[in-house]
């Protein structure tokens, strides 16, 4: 992830969700909260908070985004999505908005 890259937030655990945008204001470092080289982190700031989450359920649902790596391994931490893939998530939001989806 580069410096002003925009990052969709996804939640793994509860609700399996994307919840919102985010923007990348560091680039890959070193974790801070340990001296274990193997661990890097990227600092996000948060751009856009979605109203109506995009669950997991729906994002399956498209066949554009069959071979997202969410899709074949939902509790990936980090993936990459080519811009129509990300574009049509954002998308998702807007039609999220007349379906509920029960949340885990």
């Amino acid at each position: 992830m580069k410096l002003g890259d925009l990052v969709l937030f996804y939640h793994s655990q509860t609700g399996q969700s994307v919840l919102g945008k985010m923007i990348v204001i560091e680039e890959v470092h070193q974790d801070k909260t340990t001296d274990d080289t193997r661990w890097v982190s990227v600092t996000f700031e948060p751009v856009e908070t979605f109203q109506n989450p995009i669950a997991l359920e729906l994002i399956k649902e498209q066949k554009e985004l069959q071979n997202i790596g969410l899709i074949k391994q939902p509790r990936l931490s980090v993936m990459p999505l080519e811009l129509q893939e990300f574009d049509l998530i954002i998308k998702l939001a807007s039609i999220n908005k007349k379906r509920r989806y029960s949340r885990n």
